[in-house]
């Protein structure tokens, strides 16, 4: 019996010194959450206009075709919760900054950074970005935390040894590049706006009052900072706009609009339904395309902000939806 307990003390051991060793070497591959954080602090006095938002901004919005000292701190997956924190952490510590370009997506406003959706983006902003929203230990360890995706990121960096974050040093993602696209990515789009569409459950109604707060808790802020809030809903592929629910658009637009006229500093520009972009511009049904559609819509999008051009795009009617 000893010589059994000695045996499994042993093993014991030895797991855990790997589980060790493996946490440690998942903590060194680059990645997106660590990479913006180094960009808003390294650049924290230089920075007067900051993107915000989800995958729809992080590859849709290039800082260097808008205006100097422009970067992006957009993050796929993360949502509202996790753009009004960063924000309110840094936006103290930003004397320079003017403008907030905040990318709204057509299910952001019906979706939470909560763990019933997404507790790999409670573990990654905990580890590498120091934002606590659940109090349990195991969001810091993200071997724990993320499962099998530790195990498809330790491959992908050091086995197979592929880049795991492909942004530029002012933000954009460039994994959104056209040549990144799936060949089968118009095939997609139905699982898309399936994947996209707001549930009729309450909790989801609870989750679109909660985003309508947080969109005016940052309204209030930065207007408490002389700072403009640009809410921005990048273009969405044709088939993609003729998928959607025009109930849910219609509610989208409706919220956002009550938000700009409610404030004297926010502004709504929407190019949900814009028809300057086609096939070539997009990544997926619902991204531009980092190198090429990202260029041309923020030189659209430059003109009109700089041009106090607010851009409302009509409510959709479809004949193909219920």
């Amino acid at each position: 019996m000893k010589k059994f307990l000695t045996y499994i003390c042993l093993f014991s051991s030895l797991l855990l010194v790997l589980g060790i060793g493996f946490e440690v070497m998942l903590r060194r591959i680059p990645n997106s959450y660590k990479f913006k954080q180094e960009i808003i602090e390294k650049n924290s006095d230089k920075v007067k206009n900051l993107i915000i938002g989800s995958s729809v901004t992080n590859c849709s919005i290039n800082p260097a075709y808008l205006a100097d000292s422009t970067y992006n701190i957009s993050l796929s997956g993360q949502w509202l919760r996790y753009n009004r924190i960063l924000l309110e952490r840094y936006i103290g510590q930003l004397p320079h900054l003017q403008n907030v370009i905040w990318g709204i997506s057509y299910q952001t406003l019906w979706i939470d950074d909560c763990i019933s959706q997404d507790k790999i983006s409670i573990a990654n902003h905990k580890i590498y970005m120091g934002i606590e929203t659940d109090k349990d230990p195991l969001y810091n360890i993200e071997l724990i935390a993320t499962g099998s995706i530790s195990f498809r990121k330790w491959s992908k960096y050091y086995l197979l040894h592929k880049k795991t974050m492909a942004c530029d040093s002012l933000g954009l993602d460039h994994g959104f590049d056209s040549t990144e696209r799936s060949h089968a990515w118009l095939q997609d789009i139905p699982r898309l706006i399936k994947g996209h569409s707001a549930s009729q459950e309450p909790a989801a109604e609870q989750t679109f009052r909660d985003n309508i707060r947080r969109l005016n808790d940052v309204a209030g802020l930065c207007r408490s900072k002389g700072i403009n809030l640009y809410l921005v809903i990048p273009p969405v592929h044709k088939l993609y706009y003729e998928l959607t629910y025009p109930a849910q658009v219609a509610q989208m637009h409706t919220a956002l609009e009550e938000i700009a006229a409610k404030w004297d500093n926010v502004r709504l520009y929407s190019y949900f339904n814009d028809n300057r972009f086609g096939d070539d511009d997009f990544h997926s049904g619902n991204h531009l395309s980092a190198d090429i559609g990202a260029i041309k819509f923020t030189q659209i999008l430059q003109h009109d902000i700089w041009n106090n051009d607010s851009v409302q795009t009509k409510y959709p009617v479809h004949s193909q939806r219920p």
